[in-house]
């Protein structure tokens, strides 16, 4: 015998693996680089069709010396991204098309490398990680065994389980 069940259940994961390649040109005479960090992740995520998009932004902090190592500046750029996440889904029936969508960082935004070539210019390279489950309300098919009688309808199961003086046996106590 099976029976229905209507649950929020796991229908769907995803996966971004975000690059991104960044050449920089700064007014200033760069000599050196000395450090890149990466803050202020702010990112939704949007759902068209079941296709889902991270939409988001990152601050770059660049840390370099310049003047012939005489003195050092920090360059700040803030950037943008909107990407398509890689996404597998469950042949399930769901109830409607409204999707839950929890996102985890396996891996935030880092600077991987960054190089300073001949010509002054900076190139950096960022990498991060992201994991998504998407979540429905969907009809589940589960066997069991039931120790009842299966020809018993089920306004006849309701009647023989449910005890409608419940309430107002509680308040008398």
């Amino acid at each position: 015998m099976y029976k229905e069940i209507a649950a929020k259940t796991l229908t769907g994961k995803g996966r971004l693996s975000y690059f991104l390649e960044k050449e920089l040109h700064l007014d200033d005479d760069v000599s050196k680089l000395l450090g890149c960090w990466i803050i202020n992740l702010e990112y939704k995520e949007k759902v068209i069709n079941k296709d889902v998009y991270l939409i988001g932004s990152y601050s770059i902090q660049l840390w370099y010396a310049l003047n012939n190592d005489q003195k050092s500046s920090v360059y700040e750029e803030k950037i943008d991204f909107n990407e398509k996440v890689l996404m597998a889904y469950r042949d399930l029936e769901v109830l409607n098309d409204e999707m839950f969508i929890k996102v985890f960082i396996s891996k935030y935004p880092t600077c991987i490398g960054m190089d300073l070539d001949e010509n002054k210019n900076i190139k950096i390279k960022i990498e991060s990680l992201f994991f998504l489950d998407v979540f429905q309300e969907a009809i589940l098919f589960v066997a069991c065994q039931d120790k009842g009688n299966d020809n018993i309808s089920l306004d006849e199961e309701i009647l023989m389980n449910v005890n409608p003086n419940y309430l107002v046996e509680k308040n008398k106590k």
